[in-house]
């Protein structure tokens, strides 16, 4: 089973036990909306839940419970790291997996179904550097297709076809072998995906620094999901921290290990590395408090 959005879980599995791998702890009041109930559901069937993505109060909560593998994102930039043949072994027999739909999510899955052995080699660096740019990993041409065949499926395709089109991807990685009319669909996928990112030049190239070292861009309306990832690494290139406004929605994400971004009240949502939020003010106490925090970061 696949997540796209932490704070929208579905139901759980009827029956079996469960695994979950990079799936975060929703934040704000998600967490006890979404997180508590579908943990509660489970109940003694939750086989593992395996994330790097830091939760203070979900965290704190079940940091001692031998079923959660819980380490953050600044020491494990991808999940695919975490899933190792022993804690494949420990979680025992599992039915379902539970992953996030990106990337670092299937992988970690396809990882689990073989016992903890990545699809190929470079797999768990690819993870790491589709999930954590800008911190020195290395993309695979093979991932990077595979990264924006996912992206563009989850913008593009309806919820049916972008499902099948992550099963029919984790059974073949989790083969060893994929399909030459599955990697042409990717291929295809990934080449829309690389069209449909046009405008994100055009949208850094008028992202104004508002605070010292936090890079603002500002558009009308809400973009699409893959063109707000892609923009937001444009800006932390040019920047310790990179911003995006969309009416108010707030969304902000930095490369640098020593700026915490959680440390930003008004954002409650996200990681240390990645944060957002809904405020009304156009952001700009965001964009002070972020430009304290690299004040402090650089003296």
């Amino acid at each position: 089973m696949f997540v796209e959005q932490p704070g929208k879980l579905p139901a759980p599995p009827a029956a079996g036990r469960v695994a979950v791998v990079d799936v975060a702890f929703a934040g704000g009041e998600n967490f006890e909306t979404s997180t508590l109930p579908f943990l509660d559901a489970l109940g003694d069937r939750l086989a593992i839940w395996i994330d790097h993505h830091e939760h203070p109060v979900g965290w704190a909560r079940f940091r001692d419970d031998p079923r959660f593998v819980l380490v953050p994102n600044r020491i494990a930039h991808a999940c695919p790291e975490l899933v190792t043949p022993e804690v494949v072994r420990k979680a025992g027999r599992v039915d379902v997996i539970v992953a996030h739909a990106d990337l670092d999510g299937l992988l970690s899955a396809v990882k689990f179904l073989r016992g903890g052995s990545p699809p190929w080699p470079e797999a768990d660096e690819d993870a790491r550097a589709a999930d954590s740019p800008g911190r020195g990993h290395a993309l695979s041409s093979r991932a990077a297709r595979l990264s924006d065949a996912l992206d563009h499926a989850a913008a593009e395709l309806r919820t049916a076809q972008r499902e099948g089109l992550r099963q029919e991807i984790v059974r073949a990685l989790a083969s060893g072998e994929v399909p030459p009319a599955l990697q042409r669909r990717i291929d295809d996928l990934a080449r829309e995906h690389r069209d449909a990112l046009a405008p994100v030049d055009a949208l850094a190239a008028n992202a104004r620094e508002e605070a010292r070292g936090v890079l603002v861009a500002r558009v009308p309306k809400a973009l699409a999901r893959p063109v707000k990832k892609a923009l937001l690494s444009r800006l932390e290139e040019r920047a310790p921290v990179g911003v995006v406004v969309e009416g108010r929605a707030v969304t902000v994400a930095t490369f640098r290990d020593d700026l915490d971004l959680s440390l930003c009240d008004d954002l409650r949502a996200g990681r240390s590395d990645y944060r957002f939020g809904h405020v009304e003010d156009g952001g700009r106490a965001v964009v002070a408090r972020l430009g304290e925090l690299v004040r402090t970061a650089l003296e």
